[in-house]
């Protein structure tokens, strides 16, 4: 690669070199020397614009880790440098004012229309690294995407999903890819940002004439020392985000909350936990609960639609 190079620098000094010996060492197109002094500044030019372009090759070589960041720098250092060449040439072979005017006019709308979502995703880039609204790590949401920030490069965000065709809070083994500008247009859901921990909740619905006081009771008393970590952390810092935000409560305490459904009585058990183990923590509390339910006769999990349909097809306890 580097003979090559070397090979046609060599080549572009050498017209060079034979233009201006023609333009200022002989007299045999002294009636072209405007013409020559435009073939020699479109020879410069060219040579310019090709050592920008492998300087900038070599360059992004050993700085840019990623194969899919260094093929797009590349390229777009390579779209660049051949629009400045093309507007030199402009400049060089059209003298009227008001026809560079247009001329440049025309270009510059030209590379704004074609390379409009390469520059959305370079803007979107810095939004990123000025404004900090996600890291490494973080867990976002980008409208219907979900997943754990795998890595912020220079035109896009990779991220690992989780749900989709899961329907849960874990890996569906797919890396998303998504062009950097969404920070532009798209609002950006961080479930780990300032506070790193959401509220969640798990119905339990019983039938009329259950105890339904004594089940908030066993639904609290198991909720406890699993969620109580949880807890204690959130509210260290939801305090520590009063500096920063203005906040209406600081209520990160386990509860239940009682309704009244058409079939059932609905207990909803409302608790904060870790985005990165909610269904862990889901999947232990419901077991649990169930456990604690099932040993008390005057509770029963269910509708009375349900019950019904237990007893006409002959399972009952």
């Amino acid at each position: 690669m580097r003979v090559i190079q070397s090979l046609n620098t060599f080549i572009f000094l050498a017209l060079i070199l034979f233009t201006a010996y023609m333009r200022y060492l002989t007299d045999f197109f002294d009636e072209n020397n405007a013409l020559l002094d435009s073939l020699l500044a479109s020879l410069i030019v060219i040579l310019l614009a090709y050592i920008i372009n492998s300087l900038a090759g070599d360059f992004i070589l050993k700085r840019v880790t990623t194969a899919r960041d260094r093929y797009a720098l590349r390229k777009t250092v390579s779209i660049l440098v051949t629009v400045l060449a093309f507007a030199s040439f402009i400049a060089i072979w059209i003298e009227r004012t008001s026809t560079l005017i247009i001329a440049y006019g025309i270009l510059s709308a030209g590379i704004a229309i074609a390379l409009q979502d390469l520059l959305r995703s370079i803007a979107g880039g810095i939004l990123i690294i000025t404004s900090n609204p996600f890291k490494a790590g973080d867990r976002i949401q980008v409208g219907d995407n979900i997943g754990d920030v795998l890595d912020i490069g220079n035109f896009s965000t990779k991220l690992m999903e989780i749900r989709e065709w899961e329907n849960s809070d874990q890996y569906t083994g797919r890396i998303i890819q998504l062009p950097n500008s969404f920070v532009l247009n798209q609002p950006i859901k961080n479930y780990t940002r300032d506070f790193s921990f959401i509220w969640d909740e798990i119905r339990i619905m019983l039938i009329y004439g259950s105890n339904w006081k004594k089940a908030q009771e066993i639904i609290l008393k198991i909720a406890d020392p699993i969620v109580k970590e949880f807890e204690s952390t959130a509210k260290e810092e939801l305090l520590n985000m009063e500096e920063k935000y203005f906040l209406a409560t600081y209520d990160v305490q386990t509860n239940t909350y009682t309704s009244i459904g058409e079939n059932w009585i609905e207990l909803r058990l409302r608790y904060v936990v870790d985005p990165l183990k909610r269904r862990e923590v889901n999947n232990l509390l419901a077991s649990e609960i169930l456990e604690g339910l099932e040993k008390e006769e005057d509770i029963v999990v269910g509708t009375l639609t349900n019950i019904g349909a237990a007893k006409s097809s002959g399972i009952e306890e």
